[in-house]
């Protein structure tokens, strides 16, 4: 309809002027004939010749073809109205300062189209890629948010499975906790982000497994200022912080094995750091004893979610291992 609507503007314009200025020509039907040629030539130009060729990254073929075609049609099919009317076909009839204008004209018409075209073409291209994107994006924080998962669980079934050759009486209550773990990372995951009082409900639940498996054998100090409500956080990013802490740290800390977290939410940013304890002969020397599955997952989740939104420092020393962790908002 807006294609309708602009090609007949344009013909009634195009002899309201050819009117206007008294413009006689040999040729019959002169407005509507021309501008039912300049009508075929955009969309010859704009679709044809431009998906043929210049999509196909041949720009200079593209505008001779073009340019030639805007030079051929026009006279020709001119000519050939003459001769169905039976009307002698001259050099001088053809070739006026009429034809020149036309040209001009018909020039410009192509050039917007052609413009148009380009534009919508970039668009389109930009939209494409922006989909693109978007799609690997979520199959990589779903990927990323499988392995958590199956990393978690192989670690804390193995915590009930030693519970249950002890045959603590401990076995049910961590059976119950992983229950409500299992829940978060099942159900609460689904989303890029959710409340910051839910990762720290999961870090509580996972504290307390690991109290049943350890018992009084590590010390734990756990401070967390929540008192900002409203304050969301990507699912299971500080989990995994705690979850190396007791795999790389604490499980293979001979003497004395301790963590220490802090978690603080303010207006502008949230922050998190966890410190603990490292073997004193780590198992592959020159490597960073906290650096896994885990530690990797994290960076590249916060790429995604927290793109220059964020800042994580690690340091590892002969007697512990910290991660320090500022989430910016964006408000």
């Amino acid at each position: 309809m807006f294609h309708f609507l602009f090609w007949l503007l344009y013909t009634m314009v195009f002899y309201i002027v050819n009117k206007k200025y008294n413009v006689n020509t040999v040729i019959p039907y002169y407005t509507f004939i021309t501008a039912a040629v300049q009508i075929g030539l955009v969309y010859f130009i704009s679709n044809f010749l431009f998906k043929r060729y210049y999509q196909k990254g041949k720009p200079v073929l593209f505008s001779i073809l073009a340019f030639s075609s805007i030079l051929y049609f026009i006279p020709v099919v001119w000519m050939i109205t003459m001769i169905i009317s039976k009307i002698n076909v001259t050099f001088s009839g053809l070739f006026t300062i009429d034809l020149l204008l036309v040209y001009l004209v018909t020039l410009v018409i192509v050039f917007i189209s052609v413009s148009v075209t380009l534009l919508g073409e970039k668009e389109r291209k930009k939209n494409e890629l922006a989909h693109f994107e978007r799609e690997k994006k979520e199959m990589e924080l779903f990927a990323l948010k499988s392995q958590i998962d199956s990393h978690f669980l192989f670690n804390t079934l193995n915590n009930i499975y030693g519970l249950a050759l002890k045959k603590s009486d401990l076995t049910p209550q961590s059976v119950l906790y992983l229950s409500e773990i299992l829940n978060f990372v099942i159900y609460e995951t689904k989303n890029d982000f959710y409340p910051l009082s839910k990762e720290i409900q999961l870090l509580k639940y996972y504290i307390e497994l690991e109290k049943m498996r350890y018992g009084d054998s590590f010390r734990i100090d756990f401070e967390a200022d929540d008192k900002n409500d409203d304050s969301c956080i990507t699912p299971l990013i500080l989990f995994t912080f705690l979850e190396n802490s007791f795999k790389h740290g604490i499980s293979k800390t001979m003497h004395n094995p301790w963590v220490k977290i802090r978690l603080k939410s303010s207006v502008s940013e949230i922050f998190f750091e966890i410190e603990n304890s490292v073997p004193e002969i780590m198992d592959n020397p020159g490597q960073d004893g906290n650096k896994g599955i885990g530690l990797g997952n994290i960076r590249r989740r916060l790429t995604l979610l927290y793109p220059q939104m964020h800042k994580l420092i690690t340091r590892r020393d002969e007697k512990s291992f910290y991660a320090g962790l500022t989430l910016y908002k964006n408000y």
